[in-house]
């Protein structure tokens, strides 16, 4: 088992035991396409309290991406559903009941069968989130570049059309 990665799989059930998966929140916008302007009025009058967040936090949804993305394996569907069985089960359920209910014996056996799933889980789940973060770099620094090439051009742009209408742009030197 991999510590770290257990760390980020509780994090990740918890939060959506608490929170519940993104998207819960009304849109202004799609409530005027639906209506086609403003809501009509109705039920309780007032602010209203959340009863819960908005959705998980990124790290949680980082996880559930990279979950997803252990689809394409061929025995993805008994990992997910150890993550879930696992992680989100409430109440939490002991070491051979989720054994149990993921069919993978009784005993000693089932148990051995079990950590050998989570290991692999564990395994996989953190290849796909170190993957994850690498290509996030990539795009950052990406976009990183691609911005100060963008704010060269806008400098140099805005020179030529100061320096048209006979203005400095940047008094006191050169840039």
């Amino acid at each position: 088992m991999i510590e770290a990665i257990e760390v980020l799989l509780m994090h990740w059930g918890e939060e959506l035991r608490t929170n519940g998966s993104a998207g819960g929140l009304g849109s202004m916008l799609g409530t005027v396409m639906e209506y086609g302007g403003c809501a009509p009025r109705g039920g309780v009058k007032g602010s209203r309290e959340l009863l819960a967040g908005s959705g998980p936090d990124y790290v949680a949804e980082e996880v559930q991406a990279g979950l997803c993305a252990l689809a394409g394996s061929d025995d993805a569907e008994k990992l997910m559903r150890l993550a879930e069985v696992r992680y989100r089960a409430e109440p939490r359920l002991s070491i051979s009941e989720q054994a149990d209910v993921l069919d993978l014996g009784r005993g000693a056996r089932g148990s051995s069968a079990y950590y050998r799933l989570l290991d692999r889980l564990h395994e996989r789940l953190q290849v796909e989130l170190l993957a994850r973060q690498q290509r996030l770099k990539a795009r950052r620094r990406e976009s990183g570049r691609e911005g100060a090439r963008h704010r060269a051009m806008a400098i140099k742009q805005a020179k030529a059309a100061h320096q048209a209408r006979g203005s400095d742009l940047f008094k006191g030197g050169s840039r």
